[in-house]
């Protein structure tokens, strides 16, 4: 004879959340945004590539540089 379980339905919905979102957002804290001190350790690397990435993804390339530049050196004229 089997016995029911006593645990209503959240208890496993929690878990799982815990499962897949909390745990895995502890880890991105730590490697990316917690302050381990001035000195170098372990997540300096993860870290550099992540500023790259954001100065990368901020900035624009050197042909979209000039694409810019030439389209506001031309004067605009209006078709009427």
């Amino acid at each position: 004879m089997q016995e029911e379980d006593f645990r209503p339905p959240w208890v496993y919905t929690a878990t799982n959340l815990m499962n897949y979102v909390l745990i895995p957002g502890i880890f991105m804290y730590s490697i990316f945004i917690y302050d381990w001190g001035d000195h170098d350790h372990v997540f300096q690397a993860p870290r550099r590539w992540l500023k790259r990435q954001k100065e990368a993804f901020w900035s624009l390339s050197s042909e979209d540089q000039k694409l810019i530049e030439a389209t506001e050196s031309k004067p605009e004229t209006k078709s009427t």
